[in-house]
């Protein structure tokens, strides 16, 4: 008789199951490589082996900490002292026109050699990311801006800033001083206009 496929199916799979029992049973790891366990000293070491290994970890982990922060205060340091010599440059600049000005007692050329030390100053902020921050004409924002003051105007619609008092900075996004501002509150009262009308009509 021929031999039904169903058979042959069966025989195929029968097989593939032996062939996947030898797979897993060649993956079993060999009683050599696991950890014998006899008695309490074996499991005092092996607490004491466990321990000694973290706290190695612990302490390589705390003098990780410990070069990171000292690098960042270095970093820190570095900047601070580039900012100082450029500031120093200036602080020269200043006694160079000082000295000029008392020599010469001529107005125009300390007034120009003071404007010089300004463009120098406002280059190194710009050079450090540091950018000063709109105000006439912006409108308030309390996180840019610190009002001080209202001001009856004409000039500026309610809200926005029609004067400023001291300027603000910041480095990148991040204000390092809000400006000091006067807010426009709008247009001056009419009825005060009306009023002052009315009285010039009675007086006549």
């Amino acid at each position: 008789m021929p031999e039904n496929k169903t058979d042959k199916i069966n025989e195929q799979s029968d097989s593939q199951e032996i062939d996947v029992e030898e797979s897993f049973s060649n993956d079993k790891p060999e009683a050599a490589d696991a950890v014998e366990i006899t008695d309490d000293s074996d499991i005092k070491e092996l607490l004491a082996q466990k321990d000694d290994k973290y706290l190695r970890l612990a302490a390589e982990f705390e003098n990780y900490k410990k070069r990171m922060l000292r690098q960042s205060e270095e970093l820190v340091h570095h900047a601070e002292a580039g900012v100082l010599i450029d500031l120093i440059e200036v602080l020269d600049n200043f006694e160079r026109a000082l000295d000029s000005a008392a020599d010469k007692k001529d107005f125009k050329a300390f007034k120009k050699g003071v404007n010089m030390i300004l463009e120098q100053m406002k280059k190194i902020l710009d050079d450090h990311n540091v950018s000063q921050i709109d105000t006439v004409g912006k409108t308030f924002d309390p996180d840019l801006h610190e009002a001080v003051m209202q001001i009856e105007t004409d000039q500026q619609p309610e809200g926005v800033i029609a004067q400023e008092l001291s300027g603000g900075y910041k480095k990148g996004k991040k204000v390092i001083r809000h400006a000091k501002v006067g807010v426009s509150s709008g247009r001056k009262n009419d009825n005060n206009n009306d009023n002052d009308n009315d009285n010039d009509d009675e007086s006549k």
